[in-house]
């Protein structure tokens, strides 16, 4: 089996958008970039979203996003808006 490896474009400004919540929050952030994944000779292709690592307060969080209007806490079944990140940040710098 052979694959070929794509990166996902990324959206810059909402990463810098999420950059700057982290900061204000005193959450360090480490951005991963996303690709697509195809196997040669069939019509089966993998997408790796783009993933952020946060840590606040020795608590470790992992965003998912395919793009602005797609953003995920943990896997795909947490869909979170940029408020409710937020919140969640504030939340945690808090305790």
């Amino acid at each position: 089996m052979e694959f070929k490896v794509k990166d996902l474009i990324r959206d810059l400004d909402f990463e810098k958008k999420l950059k700057t919540i982290c900061n204000f929050n005193n959450a360090k952030c480490e951005f991963i970039g996303g690709r697509i994944l195809d196997i040669k000779g069939t019509n089966i292709s993998l997408m790796e979203a783009h993933r952020i690592e946060i840590a606040v307060n020795g608590k470790n969080l992992l965003l998912l996003y395919y793009d602005k209007d797609n953003l995920f806490l943990y896997d795909r079944s947490m869909q979170i808006s940029i408020k409710q990140f937020c919140r969640l940040l504030e939340e945690i710098r808090s305790c």
